[in-house]
């Protein structure tokens, strides 16, 4: 399938929707301030708004996966579509913070639909190049995170209702909904193939139970890593260390400059050099060590540098390398593999902002410490997913 026009129109639309998927991930925390006068609640309450996000995911990310592999990619596409369009058009009406909490869960099922459907949908579109096709979302992602804090900023600037943010990003969706709806998909049967198109990889036989399960807390490890960061750097900056709101948000744009142009290299690297299962444990050791410093120089100078190097190494790809290994270990059960990983994402989406506000009032370093944790738990995890993956496929064929 990798030569079918068919399979390029798709993935253009599943990539134009992680654009969206990204502005809601972190669109509560960026319009912290006009959502706390409407919901007449502080950063505490922000946080517990964001924490909706999470339960949405994990309440619906397994379901999503396996209903997936059962009944095909594109409905659940759509079904995650019409979850954003609930929480955008909800939002400009709400006052209510328990509500708001409710819109939340919104994006947390769209984001579980959008995953189980897309992510399986890619590597059946380009079995050969099932992890540049996949880490390539992140480039996406990170688009939509460059993007929002100058539309935060211009409109607050600018005194402008930031529900017309919201209105314009419903037009976005509908639009693609429609580019998307006359494509067909592969068949949601189509294996990831070796480097030489060869299906038959295995040595040994893989354990869901042991290497299935480390690769699920991956799930929770590596998005907790970025979460914090990619949620909370600004409130960390300005709380912390001082910095003014509007620069401090601005920090995000650093990050995602860092993170698209990370996706590139990390996507070639991935084609050319490194095989997915060494970047799992590469750039998590990366991260650690530039929590490491940040910690131990909490300075505005070292927030630019610390959102610069977050960007490149926990927000290149570190989650989708991840999934792309647990799809070659269980080729059969991608959706599943989507689902189950992604229930542990999710759940960092709700611990996350629950914890860190409170953290960042009380001293900043602890939520970095609880980063730097996270990150040396990924590179812990994906040791030992490494030393069970060289027994059970040749590593020659993938």
């Amino acid at each position: 399938m990798d030569n079918n026009k068919g399979c390029y129109a798709i993935a253009g639309s599943i990539y134009a929707n992680y654009i969206i998927q990204s502005i809601a991930l972190v669109i509560i925390t960026q319009f912290s301030i006009d959502l706390s006068r409407q919901l007449d609640t502080d950063l505490i309450g922000i946080g517990y708004v964001a924490s909706g996000i999470g339960f949405g995911k994990i309440f619906l990310m397994f379901a999503g996966g396996v209903l997936s592999d059962k009944f095909g990619r594109k409905p659940f596409i759509y079904v995650g579509m019409c979850c954003y369009l609930v929480f955008f058009i909800g939002m400009l009406f709400c006052d209510n913070i328990h509500i708001a909490f409710v819109l939340a869960m919104f994006i947390g099922a769209g984001n579980s639909f959008l995953d189980t459907g897309s992510m399986p949908a890619l590597t059946e579109c380009f079995p050969r190049s099932a992890g540049t096709a996949s880490v390539l979302i992140k480039s996406f992602i990170s688009m939509g995170t460059l993007i929002l804090p100058f539309i935060v900023t211009f409109f607050h600037n600018k005194d402008i209702w930031f529900g017309y943010a919201f209105i314009g990003f419903v037009v976005y969706l509908l639009i693609n909904g429609l580019v998307l709806s006359s494509k067909i998909f592969p068949s949601k049967h189509t294996v990831i193939c070796g480097n030489v198109g060869d299906n038959h990889y295995y040595i040994g036989r893989p354990n869901i139970w042991f290497e299935g399960v480390c690769l699920m807390l991956m799930g929770f490890t590596t998005t907790a890593t970025f979460v914090i960061i990619l949620q909370w750097l600004p409130a960390i900056a300005e709380q912390g260390i001082g910095m003014d709101a509007m620069q401090s948000k601005q920090l995000i744009s650093y990050y995602s400059i860092a993170s698209i142009i990370s996706v590139f290299i990390t996507a070639y690297v991935v084609k050319k050099i490194l095989k997915p299962i060494y970047c799992i444990i590469i750039l998590p050791l990366l991260s650690a060590a530039i929590l490491l410093v940040f910690l131990c120089n909490l300075t505005a100078e070292m927030s630019l540098i610390a959102a610069i190097g977050m960007g490149f190494t926990a927000a290149g790809g570190v989650l989708q390398l991840t999934l792309v290994v647990m799809q070659q270990l269980f080729p059969n059960r991608k959706g599943f593999a989507v689902g189950t990983m992604y229930t542990m994402s999710g759940l960092s989406f709700i611990v996350i902002p629950l914890i860190v506000p409170k953290l960042v009032i009380e001293q900043v370093s602890y939520a970095i410490l609880v980063d730097l944790v996270m990150a040396l738990a990924s590179v812990i995890l994906g040791l030992v997913v490494y030393l069970r993956f060289r027994k059970v496929i040749d590593m020659n064929k993938i």
